[in-house]
């Protein structure tokens, strides 16, 4: 898709505006900020100068973003949701695909190496625990199990990309 793109001055400047430098693509084909820029004009109605925003560091890396605890969601709610999904997945009932976003890949393949037979007993929750260390991280102590056996499990989530991310699993069953 092409565009023309058009700088026209304003309805009161003596002279027409000039475009200096015109936007440019990066190697992945994203556009970055327009760096349009305008000369100064004397009088009531003139245009300031805001130089362009340059960006210093481009942002060319895949790596998950760590993410502030204001911008995720509540951390006890969601680690309740997640440790019954997890359990779930043990018992066979929801496939593990269901869990890859909120899972590192480390930890699903220990989840799925896990999958109980189908003549195992179901689990159930029992009880989830939640305590936030830092910024951003949190973690998940549960219990869950048999009306006759108990099993301990622990998550260390983090915030990556705007998202609680379960980074270490350990349990006992």
């Amino acid at each position: 898709m092409n565009a023309a793109i058009y700088a026209l001055p304003t309805p009161l400047a003596r002279r027409e505006a000039d475009v200096i430098s015109l936007p440019t693509r990066t190697k992945h084909g994203l556009q970055q900020t327009l760096p349009f820029e305008w000369p100064q004009f004397d009088g009531a109605n003139a245009l300031s100068y805001v130089a362009p925003r340059v960006t210093i560091e481009p942002n060319d890396s895949f790596d998950p973003r760590p993410t502030s605890r204001n911008d995720l969601p509540n951390a006890r709610q969601w680690s309740i949701r997640l440790v019954h999904g997890i359990v779930e997945v043990i018992n066979g009932v929801r496939p593990s695909s269901q869990l890859t976003r909120w899972l590192t890949p480390e930890v699903l393949n220990l989840v799925q190496s896990r999958i109980s037979a189908k003549n195992m007993p179901r689990f159930s929750v029992r009880s989830v625990h939640v305590c936030e260390t830092d910024d951003g991280v949190a973690e998940v102590s549960g219990v869950f199990g048999t009306p006759n056996r108990s099993f301990a499990l622990a998550i260390r989530l983090e915030g990556l990309d705007g998202r609680w991310r379960a980074t270490s699993l350990i349990w006992a069953v």
